[in-house]
């Protein structure tokens, strides 16, 4: 079975302990979510995207890509299971990967460019207390 169909399952089964979680506890919603959810991004990113993950926390960057010519491109991963995700101001330019996460495995990415094209695309846009802008995935259409 390739990497992607293990992460593809490990997913699925994610998704019915949730279920099971919800039944047994109605009132909590038990949504996989934060860290979790970004890092199944990331796994993506680095199987089908060839990004190289870092091994350590990097501020404002998951990893790196190198083009044909060698040159190293910074890049940020998003990942949701919602119709939106955020960005903050990058340092300078890079990549960035835009996911959502299905509760079948599945997966679409719905950015995969230029990250300060979308922080410009957001100008209008007042940050909030902790410098994020907020983006809904139909607009990466």
């Amino acid at each position: 079975m390739s990497q992607l169909n293990d992460l593809k399952s490990a997913i699925r089964h994610l998704y019915v302990s949730v279920k099971k979680l919800n039944s047994a506890f109605p009132d909590k919603p038990f949504t996989p979510d934060g860290r979790m959810v970004g890092d199944i991004g990331e796994a993506i990113a680095a199987i089908k995207f060839g990004v190289t993950l870092d091994k350590t926390l990097r501020r404002h960057w998951d990893g790196y890509r190198i083009d044909s010519s060698g040159k190293k491109y910074d890049v940020q991963i998003k990942a949701t299971q919602k119709d939106k995700t955020y960005l903050k101001r990058p340092p300078h330019e890079g990549e960035l990967l835009v996911f959502k996460i299905f509760e079948n495995g599945d997966y679409k990415c719905y950015y995969n460019g230029k990250i300060m094209r979308v922080w410009k695309s957001l100008s209008r846009q007042k940050p909030n207390s902790s410098g994020e802008k907020f983006i809904n995935l139909s607009r990466f259409k």
